[in-house]
């Protein structure tokens, strides 16, 4: 009898599985969707600064496995959703503020910060978190091929694209994106396909990439993630 595999999302935060997960489970139960919960930025990891994203990131799937006795051969695909903070801005929108009293707020065309030090903080995290998508979504697998990924985006982050809201409060997430999810009267990817970026009729993933990755896009009202379930359809199709 062959054992039931598992997709492997790797979120941010625990907002991504209140919005994901019941449909994932809806749609694909004949697998295992399991949630991995970074809490905070894989992206930019400053304990990190020397080690190559690709390692980190497999050396977070490998954790993942070892806690839950997953094999490699165990896991179908792993799904990595990010948020894009912005990421791919030049460097002229970040804008100095100097009667702003938050250290970032984020806005469609820049990022304002109340003083130097910070923009140059900014500017150094938009260059490293550029520089490991870019290594990221290039691929195709990871763990030495043995596992297909592929890496997904919500841009600002995920409440901007629910709500519009690019400055959302901490505290207020969880419950306004579980109300959300509860309430939505179609199933997500659809809602999500409204925010697709506009292609032209090449390849969507490298499509939407491209896009994203332009001037202020990043900064935008946009998300890939339907992309995630054709993904998962389609690689089941080849089994």
């Amino acid at each position: 009898m062959n054992r039931k595999k598992v997709v492997l999302l790797i979120v941010e935060g625990s907002c991504e599985e209140v919005l994901l997960n019941n449909r994932l489970r809806d749609q694909f139960n004949q697998y295992h969707i399991r949630f991995h919960i970074h809490h905070g930025d894989i992206l930019y990891d400053l304990s990190k600064p020397d080690e190559p994203i690709k390692s980190v990131i497999g050396k977070t799937i490998k954790e993942f496995m070892m806690k839950s006795k997953f094999r490699p051969e165990d896991v179908f695909c792993v799904l990595h959703i990010i948020d894009m903070d912005g990421c791919f801005i030049p460097e002229e929108a970040i804008v100095i503020d100097e009667t702003q009293k938050e250290l970032t707020v984020y806005h469609q065309d820049k990022i304002t910060v109340p003083h130097d030090k910070q923009k140059k903080q900014i500017a150094a995290r938009n260059l490293e978190r550029g520089k490991n998508i870019n290594a990221m979504k290039a691929l195709d697998t990871i763990l030495s091929d043995e596992i297909n990924y592929r890496m997904f985006y919500f841009s600002r982050n995920l409440e901007h694209v629910l709500f519009n809201d690019a400055n959302p409060e901490k505290g207020a997430k969880y419950p306004e994106v579980e109300q959300f999810a509860e309430q939505l009267q179609m199933p997500i990817e659809e809602f999500l396909r409204e925010l697709m970026p506009p292609v032209t009729g090449g390849d969507p993933y490298f499509e939407s990439w491209g896009m994203i990755s332009q001037s202020v896009a990043s900064l935008e009202q946009y998300s890939n993630v339907p992309l995630l379930f054709e993904y998962v359809h389609s690689q089941s199709e080849q089994l």
